[in-house]
């Protein structure tokens, strides 16, 4: 059994669990044949499941060029890959062997990437900068971390701090240049927000989470050269 806040999660829920993954839209009758119990206890226990926080949503997967056909366009909805920690370790390991060195360098590149699409959004919605950071962990969530916050922020030194905690991913091999991956995400991410050239750094990290340090200063307009404060 594992253990999970107040209740443990035995081989009946991992079954359960299991089959949802495989189909979510599936029907308790035929989940409970396969993991051999009744259909009462399934919905039962996909209720609890769901009250504790382990399963947290169900999810659609879309084919954007059959909605294209129709002259539909979802592009700008957020979508996210999930894979299973199986998955993703097979893709860090394949990533590590082609890369070599390399990795943390591409992993924080690739993160600055996301980092800068998911958190476009933010963008001169808030008058009050702190306030847009507070809101920047409800878009990081589920990119290599369940939970992100903002626990130190000075807007005059233009300094503060951000802890990413319950890591999704915890790749054996790759473990310190996952945190590449995480700093990429945040460092574009302000850059986003902010419009400013931003510096993020590492300030200390354990098996389960990080904590970075970033100042900016420098406007960055769209085209990279430097331009307005958009907060001015």
């Amino acid at each position: 059994m594992l253990a999970h806040g107040e209740f443990e999660i035995d081989e009946v829920d991992l079954k359960i669990i299991e089959a949802l993954m495989k189909n979510a839209r599936a029907d308790f009758k035929d989940i409970a044949s396969v993991v051999g119990v009744s259909d009462r206890t399934v919905a039962r226990r996909i209720e609890r499941l769901e009250e504790c926080g382990v399963i947290r949503g169900y999810y659609v997967d879309l084919d954007h060029s059959l909605l294209l056909e129709s002259g539909i366009d979802l592009s700008d909805y957020d979508e996210y890959v999930r894979l299973s920690r199986v998955e993703w370790e097979e893709l860090w390991n394949a990533l590590g062997k082609i890369m070599g060195a390399g990795l943390g360098v591409l992993l924080f590149h690739a993160g600055r990437a996301v980092g800068l699409e998911v958190s476009s959004k933010l963008r001169g919605r808030y008058e009050d900068l702190e306030a847009a950071l507070k809101i920047l962990p409800s878009l990081l969530r589920d990119r290599g971390c369940r939970e992100c916050k903002l626990i130190e922020f000075d807007q005059s030194s233009c300094v503060g701090k951000f802890e990413f905690v319950k890591q999704t991913v915890t790749p054996r091999k790759q473990g310190v240049v996952f945190f590449e991956w995480l700093r990429g995400i945040l460092q574009g991410a302000l850059e986003a927000i902010t419009g400013k050239r931003v510096e993020v750094v590492e300030e200390s990290s354990s098996s389960n989470s990080v904590t970075y340090r970033f100042s900016y200063s420098g406007v960055v307009k769209e085209d990279g050269s430097e331009g307005k404060d958009w907060h001015r």
